[in-house]
């Protein structure tokens, strides 16, 4: 590898293999998000590792998709050539969403729910990942959902268009 930034862009597409390859299976939800907020998350970390990149303090964060992949999804588009960009107000919202999927991303306590370990619910009780039902995984199969992950995977199949 000559760069983090193709690393990163490197296990992106390997995670991306593994989310879509889960996407076929009757395994529980939780699995496919995990890998769907690993890809996203190593896309974004490629394009934070690119050289002139403005934004080095988010490279050693796990918060990084709603504050990155808008703006990838933002370039794509206008590489493409859309002349109306789709809602980024509700991009960004899933993109949250996908940012609050990793464990230590838990809104400051009030978002314990992740895709990885167990968690404390309200009520007392234990909840494990396999057993819950994730909000997330219909709304990333919505009109929005499939716009934003057709937009990622595009650098994710190519990133030459930002790692250089």
């Amino acid at each position: 590898m000559e760069s983090w930034s193709r690393a990163f862009a490197a296990r992106a597409r390997s995670d991306l293999a593994a989310c879509d390859l889960l996407a076929g299976t009757a395994l529980p939800a939780c699995h496919r998000l995990h890998y769907l907020q690993m890809w996203l998350e190593k896309l974004c970390k490629a394009y934070l590792w690119r050289p002139e990149s403005a934004e080095k303090d988010l490279r050693a964060r796990h918060n990084v998709v709603g504050k990155v992949l808008p703006q990838l999804v933002r370039e794509h588009w206008r590489r493409v050539g859309f002349t109306q960009c789709p809602d980024l107000d509700a991009i960004r919202r899933i993109c949250r969403e996908i940012d609050l999927l990793h464990p230590q991303v838990d809104d400051d306590g009030r978002r314990p729910d992740n895709v990885e370990y167990p968690w404390r619910k309200p009520d007392g009780s234990v909840a494990c990942p396999a057993g819950e039902r994730f909000a997330l995984a219909a709304r990333v199969q919505g009109h929005t959902g499939l716009l934003l992950m057709k937009a990622a995977k595009r650098p994710t199949d190519s990133p030459a268009t930002f790692t250089g």
